[in-house]
């Protein structure tokens, strides 16, 4: 590994690493940011330093530390929101690195105050972004894809995180990343199937890059629509910021360490501010039918265009 540093961002965050991470966005600020992160590869500690207030499977944490092992593939620890060490058990970086990207990241973020949400979006106008939340499957990024057919340019896939000014809603994307089932892919024109990555050995699920299109700025929200599959219709309901505390409360990234971490009450000071500024529908399409096409041009048609 060449242990020249490479300068990043992720999340509006600077990260300094000694190796290339290759779904993030460079930042050749990040060397005289304050607090960057820094990403090496090492020997991952045996124990943490405090006592772990929690152990789940594969992973020990507290409110600073964090450390998991994915077997065959690789160890993990992050540290005060600052330390991130890679112990590879692999050498298939591109499985090693899913890992970091996902859990890494998240962890880094927690230790820092701050709770990233598993959502997606699109650009509704230059500067403002409309967001979609919902649990794994249920077509968070087809549901984007399909509008970004549609002329709108994509903002994130998966995961961004959000916070308050002016009394006004913003996110950060995570990076440009958009991960996609097959049978996803082979029903879309917007990406070929030469620009797929493989994510997981035998999964067909795979990454394509949007690195030309992705905004690494912090960006208004005009609202957030809950994607749910239930029914035969496709049905689109207004809710009241009580209802939208509650869902995106359902829609944090990792939730399973928000205990551990002790972040209880920074969750629900942080969902009660969103909650009470933030525009929120629920989407409904038919369980089991493929009906991407008529459900975006509802979401068009009932939320983007009446926002504008």
């Amino acid at each position: 590994m060449n242990k020249m540093p490479y300068n990043y961002k992720a999340y509006g965050l600077p990260l300094i690493s000694e190796i290339e991470l290759p779904a993030l966005v460079l930042d050749n600020d990040a060397e005289n940011s304050v607090n960057p992160i820094s990403v090496r590869i090492g020997k991952v500690p045996e124990t943490l330093t405090s006592a772990p207030l929690e152990t789940k499977p594969f992973t020990t944490f507290n409110e600073n530390e964090l450390k998991y092992q994915i077997d065959k593939i690789g160890k993990y620890y992050i540290a005060n929101g600052t330390e991130i060490i890679i112990e590879p058990l692999s050498e298939n970086w591109d499985e090693v690195l899913l890992y970091f990207y996902s859990n890494c990241l998240a962890a880094a973020l927690f230790q820092r105050n701050i709770i990233p949400f598993h959502v997606s979006g699109v650009f509704t106008e230059p500067k403002k972004v409309i967001l979609f939340a919902a649990p794994s499957r249920t077509g968070k990024s087809t549901t984007s894809l399909m509008l970004q057919q549609k002329g709108y340019k994509p903002f994130t896939d998966d995961t961004a995180i959000l916070k308050v000014k002016n009394k006004k809603c913003y996110a950060q994307a995570s990076y440009p990343m958009i991960r996609l089932w097959q049978n996803t892919i082979e029903k879309q024109s917007k990406f070929g199937e030469h620009e797929k990555q493989q994510i997981y050995a035998e999964i067909n699920k795979f990454g394509f890059a949007f690195h030309e299109e992705f905004n690494a700025e912090e960006v208004e929200v005009s609202g957030i629509v809950f994607l749910e599959e239930a029914g035969s219709d496709i049905k689109i309901e207004k809710l009241t910021p009580a209802k939208c505390m509650q869902n995106l409360g359902n829609n944090i990234y990792r939730i399973q360490w928000l205990a551990g971490m002790n972040k209880q009450n920074l969750q629900f000071m942080q969902l009660t501010q969103f909650a009470n500024i933030l525009p929120a529908w629920t989407a409904t399409r038919p369980k089991g039918i493929d009906s991407f096409d008529s459900f975006s041009e509802a979401i068009i048609s009932q939320i983007i265009k009446c926002d504008e």
